[in-house]
């Protein structure tokens, strides 16, 4: 009996011995599941945060072509009215506007220079056609032109970035109504009154002049506004500007990383 007992004993300790590595080779498995899973998951997000970068960098591509297109005709009236020597009124410049926007970028003619050009200078880098919509739509006529934004509305349906530019367009519209980029034009040159008085020419009242914040730090152009509403507003006329042209309407393919 007392051997059928130890051997009972035993057997019982075997089978405790037996359940334990059971469950431990069961949590191992656990883990190596969860670890796979995680593991599926993090290369679903790797997955879908490439995807993302390369649908961003398509949408930017295509508004980088559509822009060229825009502005295309543009150049070729203007070669033709050089050539012909009839003379178009351009917009002028804007003090301080070369700077403003951070996303403009100069266009440079990669072509390779024939023999002949051996030992001149390199030629000058041109606008990029997305700075010179950006300057249109600030300092010239073509938000007062119908047909021309239809043909650019047109041709941005045509790359497929209508629903992404049609806002922008309505919107940069209606900050030409207030009288936005003249007051901005009078802020840059320092004419906070000119400012104030072209702004409430446009709807916007203010309670007195913008002030500028810290006039003498070079790196800043941040200016105070004093809504008559009661709101106060601090403006960063670069960035506020920046606005005005077409590519940061995009995302950008930074925006698309973790």
């Amino acid at each position: 009996m007392a051997n059928g007992l130890g051997g009972l004993g035993a057997f019982a300790g075997g089978l405790a011995q037996g359940l334990r590595a059971g469950q431990e080779m069961s949590l191992r498995q656990q883990y190596v599941n969860r670890k796979a899973k995680a593991d599926e998951r993090d290369a679903e997000s790797h997955q879908a945060k490439m995807e993302e970068i390369n649908f961003n960098k398509g949408k930017r591509d295509r508004l980088r072509a559509a822009n060229d297109e825009i502005v295309a005709s543009w150049r070729d009236i203007g070669q033709q009215t050089g050539q012909g020597g009839r003379q178009v009124q351009s917009a002028q410049p804007v003090l301080g506007l070369m700077g403003i926007s951070a996303e403009s970028r100069p266009v440079v003619d990669t072509r390779v220079a024939g023999l002949s050009s051996l030992g001149q200078p390199p030629a000058q880098p041109t606008t990029s056609s997305d700075e010179m919509i950006g300057k249109r739509m600030l300092t010239g006529n073509l938000l007062e032109k119908p047909d021309e934004l239809t043909r650019m509305a047109t041709i941005y349906k045509k790359y497929g970035l209508l629903e992404e530019m049609a806002p922008w367009m309505n919107q940069v519209y209606a900050a030409k109504k207030k009288r936005i980029p003249d007051a901005l034009h009078f802020l840059l040159t320092g004419n906070a009154k000119g400012a104030r008085e072209i702004l409430r020419e446009g709807g916007m009242s203010l309670v007195d002049d913008p002030l500028q914040i810290k006039p003498n730090d070079q790196q800043q152009n941040i200016w105070k506004f004093r809504f008559e509403d009661g709101r106060e507003e601090d403006i960063n006329l670069k960035e506020f500007a920046a606005k005005f042209f077409p590519s940061p309407t995009l995302p950008s393919v930074d925006q698309a990383l973790p």
